[in-house]
């Protein structure tokens, strides 16, 4: 479910460029029952289907996120984000 959507929002985004880029910000509150890990697997799919389209179109990507197994997602995307060169700026509850 969490690839559809991202793949959705990312297609959205993706339409149209605009000279100074776009900016995407991923955020929420201190989940009590979402596996963040869980998550983002399906965001980071979405990442790596249109890695080149969000580098063309000079997206920035934020994300900030907490909850049950937040730092493991949180590896994750940052790991993803240095392996496809997006430059995502990843922040926990800190």
């Amino acid at each position: 479910e969490t690839f559809i959507y991202a793949k959705t929002l990312l297609s959205l985004m993706l339409r149209s460029k605009h000279p100074d880029g776009k900016v995407l910000i991923i955020g929420g509150g201190i989940a009590n029952f979402t596996d963040v890990a869980a998550t983002f697997t399906g965001l980071i799919q979405a990442l790596q289907h249109y890695a080149a389209d969000i580098k063309e179109h000079g997206i920035k990507i934020w994300i900030r996120r907490a909850g049950p197994n937040y730092l493991e997602g949180l590896r994750k995307v940052k790991a993803a984000s240095d392996r496809l060169g997006l430059g995502i700026k990843v922040y926990g509850p800190e």
